[in-house]
């Protein structure tokens, strides 16, 4: 068992060797764990429900790279992390935390972000302004148009239960949706004075879309499916200043990265506030999920 002893709310968990591994003779992580990339600490981790610490997932145990993106491969169980530095997107096994290396491409080199495994089974990964497309195997897609440039300064990124993804950025700052060919559907800006940025963005289980907004008013938004006007709001400028990624829960409720605090903040289905989660195991959190 690791013993975690915290000064700040700042506190990562201690490091591994490069790779994955459980803290307890269980599975690494099981469904309702939280998975949380950091920013600060460039780790990813597992919190169990409650957000207490459970486990270290993965560690580049290089200050010349960090961790970035999350998705789960459900086809195999297993956690992928996009590393930026020596880009390339890496695989943890969800029971033993052996890693594997999944996509090493060097047309994969600018800043990674967001990560995503669509519904016919290929993975999109943020590069800078481009989306990169590889196969589950990790071979580079490169017909139909792909890589495209879609966003400039993207960011999140995740599938869309019926096929395609949504995706958005802190630079072109939109929130989009795109079928799998990558046509864009719809589209929204955040409409809010001096909050532009569009940090993560996620289909919820209703095929609502929820999006973090960055800017002067840190702001939680809820948006229909075909990204029309937003139907729930939530800002709260004594806990949300920095808003990263977004995550739901089984129960409807949403999990906000805030990376100035280093903590998580969950709202219930309608943005009322629930609580705060993972105030003693995170630095600067970046993408997020929750294990199915």
């Amino acid at each position: 068992m690791v013993i975690m002893q915290c000064a700040t709310i700042s506190c990562a968990p201690p490091s591994l060797e490069e790779g994955g591994g459980s803290t307890d003779a269980g599975p690494l992580v099981e469904s309702g764990d939280i998975v949380v990339s950091n920013g600060g600490s460039d780790v990813v981790v597992a919190l169990n429900p409650d957000g207490s610490f459970k486990a270290v997932v993965y560690d580049v145990d290089n200050f010349a790279e960090t961790v970035t993106g999350l998705a789960w491969m459900a086809e195999t169980e297993e956690i992928l992390v996009s590393v930026d530095g020596v880009d390339r997107v890496v695989a943890v096994a969800s029971d033993t935390g052996d890693v594997r290396t999944l996509i090493s491409n060097p047309n994969l080199a600018g800043t990674l972000r967001g990560l995503a495994q669509l519904v016919s089974g290929d993975l999109l990964v943020v590069e800078t302004n481009n989306v990169e497309r590889f196969n589950s195997d990790g071979t580079r897609v490169v017909s139909g148009g792909w890589p495209m440039a879609l966003q400039a300064g993207g960011q999140g990124m995740r599938p869309l239960s019926l096929g395609g993804f949504v995706h958005c950025s802190s630079s072109a700052d939109v929130v989009r949706t795109y079928s799998d060919a990558g046509v864009q559907s719809g589209s929204t800006t955040s409409g809010i004075p001096a909050t532009t940025d569009a940090m993560d963005c996620l289909e919820l289980s209703d095929g609502s879309i929820a999006a973090t907004w960055s800017g002067t008013t840190d702001t939680v938004r809820i948006y229909p499916s075909d990204l029309g006007a937003y139907t729930a709001t939530y800002a709260n400028a004594t806990i949300l200043v920095a808003p990263t990624g977004i995550a739901e829960r089984a129960n409807g409720n949403l999990l906000v990265a805030e990376a100035a605090f280093h903590f998580l903040v969950e709202l219930d289905p309608s943005l009322a506030y629930v609580g705060i989660l993972g105030d003693d195991a995170l630095n600067a959190p970046q993408f997020l999920f929750v294990v199915p």
